[in-house]
């Protein structure tokens, strides 16, 4: 039985200073069949990957406050808001093509 936390640090996270030097660089690589080349490759830059995820859970959370998803239930966010939409949102938070 865990009693004690397994990582020790601040409560809360990494600070703002902290977040505002590490940013976020994501590679998706998209393959078929196990050892063909890849079929596509796209990087994106953005905010900290910590800032970004509470920015997306935010804006998430308001376009559902203020209308329904694209697809109702428990779906991911490119069915629950349709890839241009999601775009468009991780576009206004800073998560861009590189």
């Amino acid at each position: 039985m865990l009693t004690s936390p397994v990582l020790l640090g601040p409560p809360g996270g990494p600070d703002a200073a902290l977040r505002a030097r590490i940013p976020s660089h994501v590679v998706a690589v998209a393959s078929g069949a196990q050892g063909a080349d890849p079929l596509a490759e796209v990087h994106l830059v953005g905010p900290n990957p910590y800032s970004l995820t509470g920015e997306l859970l935010a804006w998430a959370a308001g376009r559902l406050a203020t209308g329904p998803g694209a697809a109702p239930g428990v779906v991911g966010p490119t069915t629950a808001f349709g890839v241009d939409t999601l775009r468009q949102g991780c576009a206004e938070l800073g998560l861009v093509t590189a």
